[in-house]
């Protein structure tokens, strides 16, 4: 599996890739892991976001990677299953990211960037409420 990062993406990324001190996550979005801000949910929505972290970061849910032409992105191991053999990032003429697989088309077509570098993430305080119960 592979991600190619056009150069008018590269030209956004920069100066993340400068800092030799960060890990880039191309983190499916399904409010599993601490840095999401979502609840999980059964839709049938694929979101994608890149998060830029710090090498002190919890990673536990990012046990896996797919390889780029810039530089390894750590992944959740079960999102290999909403991405083709050959992907890529894309800039749109709106100036947006968009993630695209090579048989799928469009994957997540504004894949934001968060940059959490110089935050520190305790795995306590990342933790979302628990939601609602829901009535009988």
């Amino acid at each position: 599996m592979f991600l190619e990062i056009t150069p008018t993406v590269q030209e956004k990324l920069k100066n993340f890739l400068k800092k030799p001190e960060v890990n880039i996550l191309l983190n499916f979005d399904d409010g599993v892991d601490i840095y999401s801000k979502v609840q999980a949910t059964c839709g049938l929505e694929v979101n994608f976001n890149l998060i830029i972290v710090n090498k002190t970061a919890d990673l536990t849910d990012f046990n896996d990677q797919i390889l780029t032409n810039i530089c390894p992105f750590l992944i959740k191991g079960y999102s290999r299953e909403f991405l083709d053999e050959k992907n890529s990032l894309v800039l749109t003429k709106y100036g947006s990211i968009s993630l695209k697989g090579e048989k799928t088309g469009i994957i997540t077509g504004n894949l934001p960037i968060l940059d959490l570098s110089r935050e520190q993430i305790h795995l306590a305080q990342a933790r979302l409420e628990p939601i609602d119960e829901i009535a009988n």
